[in-house]
């Protein structure tokens, strides 16, 4: 831990972390950030009150028209009147966080002289900078608010006026939240570019026998068992589409061993049950979201996963971390949901970490066919492949099974495994990459204090 960190341990500092249950996302980044922090600081966990919000994302996410109007409103005018309204209807619901703010503040036994707030969801963002000023009267302590945007895309909502930082994965993020703000004539707003921050517990290097061991487990012809893990969203998206993904392959080979890891819900509880049928799927359940979450992260530090089939949420920055990384599986994309996870897939496409257009197409129409490459294919794509860290499946889970066996077979994963997470020499914005976003996260919130 680098000596400057160890002001965050300042008796006169309150580390507040808030997240909102909207998925899992938020509460991943939040959970990364708390890792972060220097042994002995010990950080206030301030959620969100409101639980329709929660039945809202769910509903949202999985019925098709309201998916679809979702998103009609994540871009163009429509996003610039939903911001508008949501933003300000916000600011105008503070009340029980002021509240709570003002018990942290003054039920302490030494009152602190400075209080930081880090938010991963903008809802709690624009409430607290909203009542920021007011609570520095009235307590007379200085609250520092910092933003974690947690997806890599520039929707409008995500810019809060008053806070004092707002954190983005790319400069293209920021400039669409600068081009944003000047339409809009905010007071100046702080935004800056970091590394996603990933979770230290899954950012170690593996020693030579079980990197050895990923490779076998990606590699037809060896027994080692291919260990697959499927985290089920906090929204439960796809669930019938994991389940007949899950069972097409298992028609291929029982090589695969699948590791679900899943909230226990009313969303989830029909699939969980199905699931258990398959003697080589492990279920790894929780009954609250920090359950999950904690469950994930130690299913990496405890087994070696090779593959992950995930959504390209925030999930999908997993793919800055190395193959040589206890965290950096494979991983698979799901369809998109929402505007976000396909400028997810944006980021991830331009920084070469996914195969490209033509070569994706290439690829699904071998796969589909279960036609080999031809040799001047071969050499082309296993050569892009030493940069690739995931590959997007179809929508139709038959032909994605498929396409996960033909990868396997046409050894494309196993050439994966040697991806550097460094950027080729036409990518301009190389400092967006790397798995150190949370030492840089708590660096800049020093220098910023």
């Amino acid at each position: 831990m680098e000596t400057s960190l160890y002001k965050l341990k300042n008796k006169s500092l309150v580390v507040v972390l808030t997240y909102a249950p909207t998925g899992l996302g938020h509460l991943r980044v939040t959970d990364a950030l708390y890792e972060g922090l220097p042994e002995g600081v010990k950080p206030l966990l301030l959620g969100a009150q409101d639980k329709t919000i929660t039945r809202l994302h769910h509903i949202t996410s999985i019925h098709p028209l309201l998916r679809d109007i979702m998103e009609w409103v994540q871009r163009g005018e429509s996003e610039d009147i939903f911001t508008y309204f949501y933003r300000r209807w916000l600011r105008n619901n503070t009340e029980t966080l002021y509240n709570q703010m003002i018990t942290i503040i003054r039920q302490r036994a030494d009152i602190p002289k400075q209080v930081l707030v880090v938010a991963t969801h903008f809802g709690l963002a624009h409430q607290l900078a909203a009542v920021k000023i007011r609570l520095e009267k009235e307590t007379k302590v200085k609250i520092f608010l910092a933003v974690q945007v947690t997806d890599d895309s520039p929707q409008h909502i995500w810019l809060v006026p008053g806070a004092d930082v707002i954190f983005v994965p790319s400069d293209e993020t920021k400039k669409g939240l600068e081009d944003y703000k000047k339409t809009q004539k905010f007071k100046k707003t702080r935004i800056e570019v970091l590394p996603y921050p990933l979770n230290p517990k899954i950012t170690q290097i593996l020693d030579a026998q079980t990197l050895k061991l990923k490779t076998n487990q990606l590699n037809l012809e060896s027994r080692a068992a291919t260990q697959l893990a499927i985290p089920i969203s906090g929204a439960a998206v796809g669930l019938k589409y994991f389940y007949q993904l899950i069972a097409e392959l298992n028609k291929k080979t029982d090589k695969f061993k699948f590791y679900i890891i899943s909230r226990q819900s009313n969303y989830t509880k029909k699939f969980l049950k199905k699931i258990q049928c398959y003697v080589n799927c492990q279920l790894v359940t929780g009954k609250t979201d920090r359950q999950v979450v904690d469950a994930y992260e130690q299913i990496y530090q405890e087994q070696v996963i090779s593959l992950e089939v995930t959504k390209p949420s925030e999930q999908a920055f997993k793919a800055l971390i190395e193959p040589r990384i206890n965290g950096g599986s494979i991983l698979l994309f799901s369809q998109p949901v929402g505007r976000q996870e396909y400028d997810n897939l944006n980021f991830l496409d331009r920084h070469f970490l996914i195969p490209n257009q033509k070569e994706q197409e290439l690829i699904w129409q071998r796969a589909q066919t279960d036609q080999p490459l031809t040799r001047t294919e071969q050499k082309a794509i296993l050569k892009q492949a030493g940069h690739w860290r995931g590959i997007r499946l179809t929508n139709n889970s038959t032909s994605s099974a498929q396409l996960i066996y033909w990868c396997m077979k046409q050894k494309i994963f196993i050439a994966m495994l040697g991806a550097q997470v460094s950027g080729r020499p036409t990518d301009e914005n190389k400092n967006e990459l790397g798995s150190n976003g949370v030492r840089l996260f708590w660096s800049r919130i020093v220098e910023l204090l």
